[in-house]
């Protein structure tokens, strides 16, 4: 049994190995302009392609470069000293043909796909995604915006194979590329291509210096996550322009996550002194501390500098966020006013709220895998999954109000109004109704999943349509 789920995990790795081609070698080139050096979020437009991919984690990745400005460009993205190590270098004339290049890209034996990206182009993150994660049950993928190719596709072994033997189509350019999937498609049939649409503000193609302006405007627009609610796009609006300044300095994400946790504990001081100033002052530096909570992840996205221990580092300081806020607040309360009830109150909302964080610590793993910055949209959709339940109906209306986004606005409120005791006990009780429901999801998502499991074909492997 044990040979046997061995033999499946290492058919699934190779039908998942990707070979990645960067193309930028029939780019049109100005000695004025360089649209693979224009810079976006500060980085060259190239590098954020190369950098893109490799945070998919491909089996390898091949940039081709024109042979006359190919050098300057490599000497160029070397400075920045941001170039992982496994990069393959291509040199090739304008005119090489694509299927030239992939004969000398892929393996001569297994089943690699190829992945073609265009080397002037800026995408959505998820686009990248896409394209390496595709099943591959066509043949090609094909990505583009109305009759506009976005300069993403996808090959599968077998395609790469048939285009590369298929040398009389003279397919040179991503827009040749398209043709002759056309022409493989109405000989083949519809099942040869996956062809999806985009929204045209998913990328954006760098051919002068004004389309850098435009890349910048989407970028920012991509920063935006889609669990975003109205808080948090409103703490954006600030934390988005002090990010911007942040990219300009050697910075790192980890070095936001760490201060932004020197600004929670000195709200948390700030609670625990006591005193209604004292308190008002702590409820403004959490305020901040929410905001400047944006600003490491969009550093991150900024700088393609994401990390699985960035995300985890990243939880940890919110969890301790939680902690340095509710334990100020018990103890400042005690101080204040001498009435011990406060202390046995925030001992109930600091084990709650520790009983919350460590189940969902522990989900994070189980649910979002190797993408923990995704906990929250997996939790959702298992939670609509069940949209009949009571309880968890109640934890995905409500589960914005514990949000770091949310939360110390309705602190700063009660703070204002010097009703910090009605903030202790409200919290205390949604602290323990927050674990409860965590568990319960728990519970419930885990037997799901072994159902799942346990169902006549869930580890047969979807055959290929050719």
């Amino acid at each position: 049994m044990q040979v046997r789920k061995q033999r499946q995990d290492l058919t699934q790795l190779r039908s998942n190995a990707r070979v990645v081609i960067i193309l930028a070698n029939s780019l049109p080139w100005s000695s004025c302009f360089e649209p693979t050096l224009a810079r976006v979020g500060t980085l060259p437009v190239l590098l954020r392609a190369i950098l893109g991919m490799q945070s998919n984690h491909p089996e390898r990745i091949v940039v081709v470069l024109n042979r006359v400005i190919g050098p300057q460009i490599r000497l160029d993205l070397k400075h920045t000293r941001r170039v992982p190590d496994g990069v393959k270098w291509l040199e090739a004339d304008p005119a090489t043909p694509l299927s030239s290049i992939v004969r000398q890209v892929i393996p001569s034996s297994g089943d690699a796909r190829v992945l073609l990206v265009a080397g002037d182009r800026t995408y959505q993150p998820a686009l990248l995604r896409l394209v390496s994660e595709w099943d591959g049950q066509s043949s090609v993928l094909e990505l583009a915006s109305g009759s506009e190719h976005a300069g993403l596709f996808a090959l599968s072994h077998e395609a790469a194979v048939e285009l590369v033997a298929d040398i009389e189509s003279n397919v040179v350019t991503m827009r040749d590329l398209h043709r002759w999937i056309t022409q493989k498609t109405l000989l083949h049939g519809s099942s040869f291509v996956d062809f999806r649409l985009l929204e045209k503000d998913s990328w954006q193609r760098i051919s002068m210096p004004q389309d850098s302006i435009v890349a910048e405007q989407k970028l920012n627009r991509w920063l935006v996550k889609p669990t975003d609610g109205v808080f948090a796009r409103m703490n954006r609006r600030i934390s988005i322009p002090i990010s911007r300044q942040l990219i300009k300095f050697p910075i790192t994400p980890n070095m936001v996550s760490l201060f932004t946790l020197g600004v929670s504990f000195a709200a948390g001081v700030s609670y625990a002194v006591g005193g209604y100033w004292n308190t008002l002052l702590g409820a403004v530096l959490s305020v901040w501390a929410s905001i400047l909570d944006g600003c490491d992840g969009e550093v991150a996205r900024l700088k393609l500098q994401s990390s699985d221990f960035g995300c985890w580092l990243e939880t940890a300081c919110d969890y301790l966020y939680y902690l340095f806020i509710f334990a100020g607040m018990a103890i400042g309360l005690v101080r204040s006013s001498g009435n011990s009830a406060f202390a046995v109150w925030g001992m109930v909302l600091l084990f709650g709220a520790a009983a919350t964080m460590l189940l969902a610590w522990f989900e994070r793993s189980r649910l979002s895998g190797k993408r923990p910055e995704q906990f929250l949209a997996v939790w959702q959709r298992n939670a609509e999954s069940r949209s009949s339940n009571p309880l968890l109906y109640l934890g995905r209306k409500c589960e914005f109000i514990i949000r770091r986004c949310f939360l110390p606005y309705a602190l700063l409120a009660f703070a204002l109004l010097n009703l910090n005791w009605l903030a202790l006990y409200m919290s205390a009780i949604g602290a323990n109704v927050a674990w409860i429901i965590s568990l319960y999801s728990k519970l419930s998502f885990s037997s799901k999943s072994r159902a799942a499991a346990k169902a006549p074909g869930a580890h047969q492997m979807k055959p290929m349509k050719i």
